[in-house]
């Protein structure tokens, strides 16, 4: 290894350890104090990605604080595993829903099937996400990292919006990565199909990018309905995506890694303190908002909010 790259690395995890690994929760929960306390009976709450990990977390401590949720996944044996340890009482609350969240034809059926069933969400949790070391495309032809981390997240939320599954005063939360720090927003990077130009870790940031800037693109669109929608970091979670996705990272920060209960916290804490929508654009990180950007080469976007939302509705048309 060179010592130009040895020396980035130390620098890395230097400036990022304190803060990003359960290290800085527990640090930053000492000015927490006792609240917000979680109760949310009468409620129903849709949570992608709920097999494992962040997912399986929201999904649990929203069912424990009283909600309905809808655990939505592709494989019903790895949902069914997620809730087998949970009290019976809890368990009743959760209903288990396989989709393959990858494709247009597995949310348009979710979007589908809970409108006819006359659904109405009050949370939305956009949750499910992948960092693939190896380039995929879907069945579809999408790239599976654009498709799982943006693409499909906004064909799911405006089709819920659309068909009036999500309720006028719903909350959606958009669970991003601090590696959308290292991309700008731009669409030309994302769903990159060949194998000769494609970089997991480029794909990831900007898709997580792009769901920085689709939170302020629906505040705006929708905020006269009351509908919210924030953007949170977990910090560095300990996740079987990350496991797979990251594994010297995983061998090197592993025991510091936050729990997926930990990493949750802001996004049920955002849901139960519903914190005013600004026209500042805010990550929401350890129950606070932080800044969006951390170099100045991401503040400059390739493109407009409104170009990549015209770019995601050109991707989905072209889906058969």
């Amino acid at each position: 290894m060179k010592s130009r790259d040895l020396a980035k690395i130390i620098t890395f995890y230097a400036r990022f350890t304190p803060t990003y690994t359960k290290t800085g929760y527990y640090a930053r929960r000492l000015g927490w104090g006792s609240g917000p306390t979680l109760d949310f009976s009468g409620q129903t709450w849709l949570v992608s990605g709920a097999s494992a990990g962040i997912g399986q977390a929201i999904a649990k401590a929203a069912a424990e604080a009283g909600a309905t949720v809808l655990a939505a996944a592709r494989s019903m044996q790895r949902l069914e595993a997620s809730v087998a340890k949970l009290k019976p009482e809890v368990r009743k609350r959760v209903r288990l829903i396989a989709h393959d969240l990858s494709l247009k034809s597995g949310n348009q059926a979710l979007v589908d099937q809970l409108a006819t069933e006359g659904v109405k969400i009050d949370v939305l949790q956009n949750n499910v996400g992948l960092l693939l070391n190896k380039m995929e495309v879907t069945p579809e032809g999408k790239e599976t990292s654009f498709a799982t981390n943006v693409l499909m997240h906004y064909l799911l939320t405006e089709g819920l919006i659309s068909k009036g599954v999500l309720k006028n005063d719903a909350i959606i939360v958009n669970m991003t990565s601090g590696g959308m720090y290292n991309a700008p927003l731009g669409y030309r990077s994302l769903n990159v199909t060949d194998p000769k130009k494609y970089s997991g870790k480029v794909a990831y940031a900007y898709a997580k990018r792009a769901q920085v800037a689709l939170t302020g693109y629906w505040n705006q669109k929708y905020g006269d309905r009351g509908i919210r929608c924030y953007v949170t970091h977990p910090g560095w979670t300990k996740t079987p995506g990350v496991k797979t996705a990251l594994p010297v990272f995983w061998k090197i920060q592993n025991v510091l890694l936050r729990t997926p209960r930990q990493g949750a916290d802001t996004a049920l804490w955002l849901c139960a303190t519903k914190p005013e929508i600004t026209a500042e654009e805010v990550i929401w990180f350890d129950r606070a908002p932080r800044e969006t950007h951390m170099y100045d080469f991401t503040r400059k976007p390739q493109c407009t909010v409104e170009e990549l939302v015209a770019y995601l509705e050109q991707e989905l048309a072209s889906i058969g």
